[in-house]
């Protein structure tokens, strides 16, 4: 690509990420990157998405509560990520969101938008293809930051916590992605797990704590289906993400609940060209479970990538 092109390319990037939306701050995201899978340089990604809070599942766990027809909460979410190969098996990417939240009680309502909390990882390709398996997958060790770059629920301020758009904490993490592809069908398996570093806060109230969030993790069991001399594709994954819980200690000591969700997703792809792709995306995290401690959503998403190859 030559240095030229990388400048372009994180100009291209970082211009993006002033004009983009991300998820809002309750669980039901991992951490996962957006790695470059195949034989290319770089590539970019922008996904815009809108998600409906339809119901809570409660801290103890049990059955969801849903929300009344008068009570409504939604994000629209815009995001861009990008990846570069610094070698054949090393890369590095960066994922920026911005988001917008709003909720309303009848005809009465309010919203906020701003960035979410940013994300920078690099990925070092630990299964290379370089011949062909029936049996062995594409396998990649990731390390991700994520940076608190957003107002969470312990600092937001706008009515209903509308500017909360992250979880307020640095986390570091790590993972793994293995890929495979049999004819027509591909598979992927991607576990995650982070953890976050502790940090203090006045709340609303004037109280002067110290929050320590535990551990948490994700994992991504993915299938689909490309269908022969066509550019089409269709895909389905299972996602549960974990969270642990928050120790609050200080003016006011507690702990809160721990929170579990499963993202269950079904995708459209189409391939533009070789080097232009999209997907159209439903998530539900209604049809599986148990949930806990988190509010409960339905979204829909389109994603379009750009690849650069080498």
């Amino acid at each position: 690509m030559g240095f030229q092109k990388f400048f372009s390319f994180l100009v291209l990037v970082f211009t993006f990420s002033h004009e983009a939306l991300a998820a809002p701050c309750c669980g039901g995201g991992s951490a996962i990157p957006s790695l470059i899978s195949g034989d290319d340089e770089a590539q970019v990604s922008s996904s815009i998405s809108e998600s409906t809070v339809i119901g809570e599942a409660p801290a103890g766990g049990g059955a969801a509560l849903y929300r009344g027809d008068a009570d409504h909460e939604e994000s629209e979410t815009l995001r861009f990520d990008g990846a570069y190969k610094l070698s054949d098996a090393i890369q590095i990417g960066a994922g920026i969101p911005i988001v917008r939240r709003a909720r309303a009680f009848g005809d009465r309502g309010q919203d906020r938008a701003g960035v979410g909390d940013v994300a920078l990882d690099v990925a070092y390709e630990v299964l290379p293809e370089l011949s062909y398996s029936e049996w062995k997958p594409k396998g990649f060790l990731f390390f991700s930051l994520t940076l608190p770059t957003s107002p969470s629920t312990y600092d937001a301020e706008a009515p209903y916590q509308l500017d909360a758009r992250g979880r307020g904490f640095f986390t570091i993490g790590v993972g793994a992605a293995f890929l495979k592809t049999i004819q027509n069908y591909d598979f992927s398996l991607i576990p995650e797990f982070h953890r976050s570093f502790p940090r203090s806060v006045v709340l609303q109230d004037g109280s002067d704590v110290r929050l320590s969030p535990g551990w948490g993790g994700s994992l991504n069991v993915g299938a689909g289906y490309s269908f022969p001399n066509t550019p089409f594709r269709v895909g389905l994954s299972l996602s549960p993400v974990y969270e642990g819980a928050i120790q609050i200690t200080g003016d006011v000591n507690s702990t809160s609940a721990s929170q579990l969700v499963w993202n269950t997703t079904l995708s459209f792809g189409y391939m533009i060209s070789s080097e232009w792709s999209s997907s159209l995306s439903y998530a539900d995290q209604t049809l599986m479970g148990p949930a806990r401690n988190v509010a409960l959503s339905r979204s829909f998403a389109l994603f379009f990538q750009r690849r650069w190859p080498l």
